[in-house]
C-alpha cells in the first residue's frame, strides 16, 4: 500500500475530547453511515456541527477517504469555503505554511532548503488539477501542513553520528505482496516495524498513547465511510505501514501523486537527484532506532524500487528484499486502488489519466531497477509473491540466514495463527477489471515485458 495514501489522509489532528463539537461530529457520521438518521436531520446536525468548529469539520472530513455520494456532495458544499482560492491560488504560499509550522513546534531550523523544489512543485501542480474538490483541497493542505511539522522535529532530534542497527527494507511493484511480508517479519519481536500511528506523527513528544488513541479514532470514521477500501488494503492504527511517510518529509515522495495524478510533480521527482532525500531518510531511521535501540527497524516501500543504488549508498547496512508479482496484475490492481483514492479528492478521477500516470512510474522504477539488479546481482534477496501466498512460513524460514535471523518456534506460531486470522479475501476480494483504462492486456504486457524476462523465477505465469 499502498497506504502510504491512506495513513497521509487520516493523519491530521482533531479535538475529540467529550462534549466537544468534533465529537458530536464523530457520532453523527457514525450515524450517519449506519443508517440511523434520515438525510434532512443529518443534514441540520452537520449545519449545526458547522457553526461551532468549520476547521474541525475540515480536519476530520481530511480523515475521510471516500464517502458515499449524497455525503461527499454534502461534505464539499460544507468545506466550499475552504477551497475558494485565496489570493495567488488554492494553497498557501510556502513562507506563510513554514511560518506556521514554525509557530506550532517553536522551531526554526530547516534543514537543507533543497525541500522546498520539491514543496514548489507540489503546491504548482495542486493548482493545475481541474477537477480537486473542496475537500481535495483541505486534505492536501493538511498533508502539507504535517510534513512540514515532522520536517522541523525530527532535525530537531537528529544526530549524523547515530547508530542504525541493520534495517531491513522490503521493495517491491505496488501490489505485490510487500505488505503481507512485511507483516509477517514484523511479528518477530527482534524487530520494530513503525505502526501507521507512530509514522503519522513520528517525532512528536506527545503521549504515544494519545496519538494511538488519535488514528484509531480516525480510522474508524474512515472505515464508516469507506466499507470497500479494506478489500484493497487493510490497516489499521497498530499495523506496520510503509516508510514513504518519511520520505514526505523531504517533499519528494509518492504520498502525494497517488491521491491525484500531478503529471508535474512527477516529472520533476524523476529528473531530480533523491541523495539528499534519503540522506534525510536515513537521519530519521535514526532518531526512530534511538527510541528502539534493543531492536532492528523494519521498513517497506514501493517508493524505493527504482531507487535502490541511493539507498545501498546512504543506508550500506540495509538487508534489502525484492517482492516479485506479474507486472500486468500489479498495474491494473494499482490503478483500481488509485482511482478509489483519486475519488476522495477529485470530483471525477479518470481512469485513463490515472492508468497513464502509473505507467510513467511503472516504467521508470522497473528501469532502474532491472539496472541495480544487473549492477548488483547479490544485494537484493527476491520473494516471489505466489509463494508468499501458498507457502509463507517456509518463506520466512528462507529468510533467516539472509537476514541474521533466527526464525524461533514461537515467531512461527505467531504468523501462522495472523495467517489463519487474515485469509486473502478476508474483506471481500478485490476484483479488478481491465476495463476502460484505455490501456489493453496486451498491451501493458508489451510495456513491461523485459522486467518479466529478467524476473522469471519470481513470477508466476
Amino acid at each position: 500500500m499502498q497506504i502510504f495514501s491512506v495513513g497521509a489522509l487520516i493523519s491530521v489532528s482533531i479535538s475529540t475530547d467529550r462534549g466537544s463539537p468534533l465529537c458530536d461530529l464523530i457520532r453523527f457520521s457514525t450515524r450517519f453511515t449506519s443508517g440511523q438518521e434520515n438525510f434532512g436531520e443529518n443534514r441540520k446536525r452537520l449545519n449545526t456541527a458547522t457553526a461551532h468548529s468549520r476547521v474541525g469539520i475540515a480536519r476530520v472530513c481530511s480523515g475521510m477517504l471516500i464517502v458515499s455520494t449524497a455525503l461527499r456532495s454534502l461534505v464539499n458544499r460544507t468545506l466550499a469555503p475552504f477551497g475558494e482560492p485565496p489570493p495567488g491560488g488554492r494553497f498557501e504560499s510556502i513562507d506563510t505554511l513554514l511560518a506556521t509550522a514554525e509557530r506550532k513546534t517553536g522551531l526554526l531550523d530547516w534543514g537543507d532548503p533543497s525541500f522546498r523544489d520539491g514543496l514548489s512543485v507540489l503546491l504548482g501542480a495542486l493548482e493545475e488539477v481541474p477537477d480537486l474538490t473542496p475537500l481535495g483541497v483541505v486534505t492536501f493542505n493538511n498533508m502539507i501542513r504535517q510534513a512540514l511539522v515532522n520536517r522541523l522535529r525530527f532535525l530537531r532530534d537528529s544526530a549524523p553520528r547515530r547508530d542504525l542497527k541493520a534495517p531491513v527494507i522490503i521493495t517491491g511493484l505496488p501490489r505485490s505482496g510487500t505488505t503481507v511480508l512485511h507483516r509477517l517479519l514484523s511479528l518477530d519481536p527482534s524487530f520494530h516495524a513503525p505502526p501507521l500511528w507512530e509514522l503519522l506523527d513520528p517525532f512528536s513528544v506527545s503521549n504515544p498513547g494519545f496519538r494511538r488513541w488519535r488514528t484509531s479514532a480516525q480510522i474508524t470514521i474512515k472505515n464508516r465511510l469507506l466499507p470497500n477500501l479494506d478489500r484493497k488494503h487493510f490497516t489499521r492504527a497498530d499495523t506496520p505501514e510503509e516508510c514513504t511517510l518519511l520520505l514526505a518529509n523531504s517533499f519528494a515522495s509518492p504520498l502525494f501523486w497517488d491521491l491525484a495524478p500531478l503529471n508535474d510533480y512527477l516529472e520533476w521527482y524523476q529528473g531530480a537527484s533523491q541523495r539528499p532525500v534519503y540522506g534525510e531518510y536515513r537521519r530519521q531511521l535514526q532518531v526512530l532506532q534511538a527510541r528502539h535501540p534493543d531492536q532492528r527497524l523494519l521498513l517497506k516501500a514501493p517508493a524505493h524500487l527504482g531507487n535502490l543504488s541511493i539507498l545501498r549508498e546512504v543506508v550500506p547496512e540495509a538487508r534489502l528484499i525484492q517482492t516479485h508479482r506479474d507486472p500486468t496484475e500489479c498495474f491494473f490492481s494499482h490503478c483500481s486502488l488509485r482511482e478509489t483514492l483519486g475519488r476522495f479528492v477529485m470530483s471525477a478521477p479518470s481512469r485513463e489519466f490515472i492508468a497513464g500516470h502509473v505507467q510513467r512510474v511503472f516504467d521508470f522504477d522497473l528501469n532502474a531497477n532491472i539496472e541495480f539488479h544487473e549492477d548488483h546481482p547479490d544485494e537484493v534477496v527476491n520473494v516471489a509473491c505466489g509463494d508468499l501466498r501458498t507457502s509463507s512460513l517456509e518463506v520466512l524460514s528462507g529468510l533467516g540466514g539472509a537476514l541474521d535471523l533466527e526464525w524461533s518456534r514461537e515467531t512461527a506460531d505467531r504468523a501462522a495463527a495472523y495467517l489463519e486470522q487474515n485469509p486473502g479475501g478476508r474483506f471481500g476480494k478485490h476484483r479488478v477489471s481491465d476495463d476502460d483504462w484505455g490501456v489493453s492486456r496486451e498491451t501493458v504486457d508489451q510495456l513491461f515485458s523485459i522486467y518479466r524476462e529478467t524476473f522469471a523465477g519470481f513470477i508466476d505465469t
